[in-house]
């Protein structure tokens, strides 16, 4: 009986080891138009995901590609990411979120592909009888360009 339970246990120890190691997943696309490949890698011990992908049109050689980059911090996250086309016109972003008492404040910019950049702020307050949720998107001069304020009741 004694072995079969260090058994179990050791069993225990050798999988929680292999859940906390990095786990990186590779696809690979090849279609007649276009290649190339897709690298995810999480570690959840460390609190990180990194995305990121490539791909290449056969006709010309042309590339596009997409990273995003997420990292767990002590009171919420961050996250970065962006994204370039085939013809070299890219986005980017870059946002936080922090974990507050009742909810959690967001905020960030972004950089469409015209260039334009976007300012972000956004919270989630939990009441005792609602869930309050708002979003702002700010332009270069601080122009509000779209919001949305949505309060329901909260699910017990």
């Amino acid at each position: 009986m004694m072995k079969l339970f260090l058994a179990g246990a050791a069993a225990a120890t050798v999988a929680t080891a292999a859940l906390a190691d990095p786990v990186t997943k590779t696809v690979t696309v090849d279609t007649p138009k276009y290649e190339g490949s897709k690298t995810i890698v999480r570690d959840r011990e460390a609190g990180t995901l990194s995305r990121d992908s490539e791909l290449t049109r056969k006709s010309d050689g042309a590339t596009a590609s997409r990273d995003y980059d997420r990292q767990r911090t002590d009171t919420g996250f961050t996250a970065s990411g962006s994204a370039t086309r085939f013809n070299g016109d890219s986005r980017s972003f870059d946002y936080e979120r922090t974990r507050t008492a009742h909810g959690w404040n967001a905020e960030g910019t972004l950089t469409r592909f015209n260039g334009k950049t976007y300012d972000y702020d956004a919270k989630l307050r939990r009441g005792e009888n609602r869930v309050a949720r708002s979003q702002v998107l700010r332009n270069e001069n601080g122009r509000i360009v779209a919001a949305r304020r949505v309060v329901r009741p909260r699910r017990h």
